[in-house]
């Protein structure tokens, strides 16, 4: 009778503890949450908007570090597969024709030590180590991106489509890959992307819903004469995000104004933008992720790996990666850890069109 009022009570407890101060422990093994780290300021982090991986591609979790995934064929995506059902035959049997590729997901890791002056040295005895936390998930979303960049933001990327802008006279023929750069006179720039787009939908049925702007298109984009002349009356100077995604009928623009410095220990500074910033990237993410629903780009994710360490630990960045958090009872020092387990991958590549040299100026030479 005791456990069963045991029961009884624990229960509205723990639903209230779920709802109210935080995550209840999982009962995966080894597994213990950590509430200073769910407390901890990382959680903003999260509204980074210069991380763009989890903004471009969907996320797709896998239960192993490598393995085959399918690439989609732009003509079995329209193909009417219905035929005439006889009675007593069974239906006919949908096939797509599909490719395979392969994903193969790297544990990365990186550590931070807090020793005891930085905790005696500050009345918040939280702070170095929530300080520690906000570094590392700095670092993890720029390590996550460069890998993103790496195999979706370049010319060999896999793109089917792929676009050169020129300074002067494109070759206009059928589906030629010239353009006429955005900064050059006489362009219409939302002409150009939507007819992009519209070519997209023909070809694959499906609309492209992501525009991600290397920094200098997106900044010549917001003071293009077109643009604000046709956007002047919204009480607003330049063109912002908001007014491109109307403007060019893309529900998600990005701006990559990312940057980070190229140059190993040691040497002298190379400051980069994670992004090509004259290049520019319009492609169909799927809004439903599944292994069964195309998209130009998957974010496959080792999730499980998560499960299998000691201690206290907590998911960030939407679970894209781990925080841990412990102490070194040897040193007396403290250390927190971030790990995360990440492939960016194109999945069809009829669903991504890929644009270089969008702008002849970069921004800084203004």
């Amino acid at each position: 009778m005791l456990k069963v009022g045991l029961a009884m009570l624990m229960g509205p407890l723990m639903a209230a503890y779920d709802t109210t101060t935080g995550p209840l422990p999982p009962t995966s093994e080894g597994f213990q949450a950590d509430q200073y780290l769910t407390d901890m300021a990382i959680d903003d982090t999260a509204n980074d908007q210069e991380f763009l991986t989890p903004q471009v591609f969907p996320r797709l979790d896998v239960n192993r570090p490598s393995g085959e995934f399918d690439m989609w064929d732009r003509g079995s995506m329209l193909r009417p597969e219905f035929r005439e059902h006889a009675y007593g035959d069974r239906p006919n049997i949908a096939h797509v024709k599909k490719g395979k590729g392969t994903f193969r997901v790297e544990h990365r890791s990186l550590e931070r030590v807090v020793e005891p002056e930085d905790m005696a040295s500050t009345r918040n005895p939280l702070q170095p180590e929530e300080d520690a936390a906000l570094y590392l998930a700095g670092q993890m979303r720029l390590d996550v991106d460069l890998r993103f960049v790496s195999h979706a933001m370049s010319a060999d990327a896999g793109w089917a489509f792929r676009y050169q802008g020129v300074a002067s006279n494109p070759n206009h023929a059928d589906d030629t890959p010239e353009f006429l750069q955005f900064d050059q006179p006489g362009v219409n720039v939302a002409e150009f992307i939507r007819a992009r787009a519209r070519r997209m939908k023909r070809l694959t049925g499906r609309k492209p819903n992501v525009l991600l702007l290397g920094s200098d298109v997106a900044a010549a984009l917001a003071f293009n004469e077109d643009i604000v002349d046709r956007v002047k009356y919204v009480m607003k100077g330049v063109a912002d995000l908001d007014l491109l995604s109307g403007f060019f009928d893309v529900p998600k623009v990005l701006d990559a104004s990312g940057v980070f410095n190229k140059a190993l220990e040691g040497k002298e500074d190379d400051f980069q933008y994670i992004v090509s910033p004259k290049s520019m990237l319009l492609t169909y993410a799927a809004e439903r992720p599944s292994r069964l629903n195309p998209s130009g780009g998957y974010t496959f994710v080792w999730n499980n790996l998560y499960t299998k360490f000691d201690g206290e630990q907590e998911q960030v960045e939407g679970g894209l990666g781990l925080m841990r958090r412990g102490r070194d009872s040897r040193s007396g020092v403290k250390w927190v850890q971030c790990h995360h387990a990440v492939d960016t991958q194109v999945v069809a590549p009829d669903l991504g069109m890929f644009f270089e040299d969008v702008v002849a100026a970069a921004a800084y030479d203004w």
